[in-house]
């Protein structure tokens, strides 16, 4: 079959999704029917929050649908589309086995990591927060398990320690976009899949805030791969002296061994205010304490000399 005659649906929600279903729209594929997850509350006033790939489908008159789960409705909805192909990216629900056989070709998943490497729900985050120097997409058929269906196609690039989330996303919805209309298109004129090692899969979880609380006996390289990894969220943070909330919106590291300090101690050296990890300092930048703006770490000193005081003359936990 060409792929300009399939029947597809697309199933997404995050931006990253946004930005694969933005590819095939721009590469004129068809898509019969988007699903993204519900409007969610989000901020302070919990206003509901449509997905960014229900703010592309309204703009671009695409028919949608926001299932709260995939139960006997949508199993109904979906075959009633007859699809050839069911194209997955970033959906954030697991398929159910029945939904599985539905179309022709299969459920086709775009996956952020080199399977069957960092399968599971966050491969992107974990690749930053271990340090790993490369990762890539994987296409992918999607079977009853986590990630271990075949592979269709596979593209890797490397990761730079400067990346943070954001950044490396950014690499991967470009990877994604070079490769996916001629993978889909090989695909579906010859079903060609190669099938994964499962001897060499390892696992991903889900991401909590509290994920993103610093543990200042790891070591500043750890620090800096958490700061990496969670930079988009829940961002990494620490208590002060007062027991509030400090969120390090912007951190460098510090090699330098202050072996004399101990891990979470606030010190000076020169114009710098770093805090000790078990090896090596993490440097302050900017912050972000509970209820305020964010503020250069220089500003943040000048405007709490109350606080201030205690914080740096204490260690934070």
């Amino acid at each position: 079959m060409k792929l300009e005659d399939a029947r597809i649906i697309f199933m997404g929600t995050s931006f990253f999704a946004e930005k694969i279903l933005e590819n095939l729209v721009e590469n004129e594929i068809k898509i019969e029917l988007v699903v993204t997850q519900p409007d969610k509350k989000s901020g302070r006033k919990k206003k509901l929050k449509s997905s960014e790939v229900k703010v592309f489908a309204q703009k671009n008159n695409l028919k949608l649908e926001q299932f709260i789960k995939l139960d006997r409705i949508a199993l109904k909805k979906i075959k009633a589309i007859k699809p050839d192909l069911v194209i997955i990216a970033a959906y954030g629900m697991i398929i159910p086995a029945n939904f599985l056989a539905i179309p022709k070709y299969g459920f086709i998943n775009i996956h952020t990591s080199l399977l069957p490497k960092l399968r599971g729900a966050s491969p992107i985050q974990t690749a930053l927060s271990q340090g790993i120097d490369k990762t890539g997409i994987t296409i992918m058929k999607i079977d009853k398990g986590l990630d271990s269906g075949n592979i269709i196609s596979q593209k890797e690039i490397l990761i730079e320690n400067s990346d943070k989330y954001s950044d490396l996303e950014k690499k991967l919805i470009a990877v994604s976009s070079d490769i996916l209309t001629k993978t889909l298109s090989s695909y579906l004129e010859n079903l060609k899949t190669i099938s994964q090692d499962d001897s060499q899969a390892t696992f991903t979880k889900i991401i909590k805030k509290q994920n993103g609380q610093i543990n200042w006996n790891l070591n500043a390289k750890d620090i800096w791969n958490n700061f990496r990894a969670y930079y988009n969220w829940p961002q990494i943070y620490t208590f002060d002296s007062n027991g509030k909330k400090l969120i390090l919106t912007e951190i460098s590291l510090s090699q330098k061994n202050e072996k004399e300090k101990q891990p979470g101690e606030v010190y000076r050296r020169k114009d710098q205010i770093l805090i000790k990890t078990k090896r090596g300092s993490i440097i302050l930048k900017k912050v972000k304490l509970e209820g305020k703006n964010e503020l250069a770490i220089k500003d943040f000193i000048n405007g709490n000399p109350n606080l201030t005081g205690s914080l740096l003359k204490s260690n934070i936990h």
